[in-house]
């Protein structure tokens, strides 16, 4: 199986200097949504993995 995950980030503070320590960062994980059996336990206990997530974070560090 064929899993992507993408994350772009971008340091705020380019922008204007009263952002300066400011970061905001994108991710994507399974990116195409892609099904799949992360784990089983024993014959009959498969579990599918975590599906397409998308989150953003805004992060400031002074």
């Amino acid at each position: 199986v064929d899993l992507y995950d993408a994350m772009v980030s971008y340091e705020l503070g380019e922008l204007s200097s009263s952002l300066k320590g400011a970061k905001a960062q994108f991710n994507i994980n399974n990116i195409a949504d892609t099904k799949y059996v992360a784990s089983c336990a024993g014959d009959s206990a498969c579990f599918y993995g975590v599906g397409r997530t998308v989150t953003m974070t805004v992060n400031y560090a002074w």
